[in-house]
């Protein structure tokens, strides 16, 4: 696949896997897709996405996999994914971030 994430992705509230990986998918990640609280699976990595990771990704309290890995993001970790109390496995490998790593991803647990 080719082009960006749509915002309206945002609208998809029942989704609770979301596998776009390894596609040509540019543009930044929505931050609509924060309304997608169902989710427990969200594979984004192996693209060309670009821009920060949204801090709308912390709503996002029942994710058990997070992929972003292998894209050209930039910016620092938002400290809200310390959030996902969920969260078992976080992949954020060959991008471009910047910064540290927030405090905040020391109260994940699983």
């Amino acid at each position: 696949m080719t082009g960006s994430i749509p915002p309206e992705i945002g609208n998809l509230t029942n989704l609770e896997v979301l596998e776009l990986w390894n596609n040509e998918l540019t543009g930044s990640i929505p931050p609509e897709i924060g309304n997608l609280t169902n989710l427990t699976e969200l594979f984004l990595c192996r693209s060309q996405l670009t821009g920060s990771i949204p801090p709308e990704i912390g709503n996002l309290t029942n994710l058990e996999w997070l992929f972003l890995s292998n894209n050209q993001l930039t910016g620092s970790i938002p400290f809200e994914i310390g959030s996902l109390t969920n969260l078992e496995i976080l992949s954020l490998y060959n991008n471009q971030l910047t910064g540290s790593i927030p405090s905040e991803i020391g109260n994940l647990t699983n």
